[in-house]
């Protein structure tokens, strides 16, 4: 890691699109340390070594999808409490927000096409309301 990465958030981008990844990777690197991963298997893998802050979890995708990675990471102390924003193709979306929304914490559901700054802003706001939360349960300790 450089050390002009030292003290940023770090998003992982789990996606098999690498146009996509590097669009994202490229519009949030100054603000975040950007990892990447091309499939739900890499994903996992990156996200137990590395531990983000948010990961930003593509649906469909070889070897593990985006809906088993999910179930993974929920299911391990270790990575439960990272935020996840699901991102998909329209149809797969409002499918899937249904099925995962009883079972699961997810931050957000962006629909693919999604406009950069739109991603921007999701990620903002789910980090802002983790690290709001987190101070929360640290002021209500008696």
């Amino acid at each position: 890691m450089e050390n002009k990465e030292l003290g940023k958030e770090t998003l992982l981008i789990v996606d098999d699109d690498p146009v996509f990844r590097a669009l994202v990777g490229a519009a949030v690197g100054g603000e975040f340390r950007v990892l990447e991963a091309a499939d739900g298997k890499e994903g996992l893998e990156t996200a137990r070594r590395e531990a983000p802050h948010l990961i930003l979890l593509d649906l469909m995708m070889p070897q593990v999808s985006g809906v088993e990675m999910l179930r993974e990471l929920q299911s391990d102390m270790a990575t439960r409490s990272i935020p996840v924003i699901l991102i998909s193709a329209s149809h797969l979306a409002r499918s899937t927000k249904n099925l995962l929304e009883e079972d699961v914490n997810v931050a957000a559901f962006l629909e693919k096409p999604c406009a950069v700054e739109r991603i921007r802003q999701q990620i903002r706001a789910a980090l802002d309301r983790k690290i709001a939360a987190e101070l929360d349960s640290i002021l209500s300790d008696p």
